[in-house]
């Protein structure tokens, strides 16, 4: 009997964590409603740039540092040190 009292627990909380997404939905819709224009506008701009732009920057970002790391594993050329010449 207690695993069933473990899952309609478990059901109240998903039903009221439900209830409470639908209303931030429906909170969140009438706010953009009520906005102008040119406010959605800059809206979608910068929601198009956090969803692809800003994502593709750190990936190519960490795809060439991922890239340099090894190259320098493999590639590793250290540049030797300049013998000096007495200049007279």
């Amino acid at each position: 009997m207690k695993a069933a009292t473990h899952f309609n627990a478990f059901v109240t909380d998903v039903k009221v964590m439900g209830r409470a997404f639908v209303r931030a939905v429906n909170a969140g819709s009438r706010t953009l409603a009520a906005q102008p224009w040119p406010v959605l506008l800059v809206a979608a701009i910068l929601l198009a740039c956090v969803l692809t732009i800003i994502p593709l920057a750190v990936t190519l970002f960490i795809v060439f540092m991922l890239f340099k790391v090894v190259a320098n594993a493999f590639f590793d050329r250290r540049p030797r040190p300049v013998a000096h010449r007495d200049m007279q």
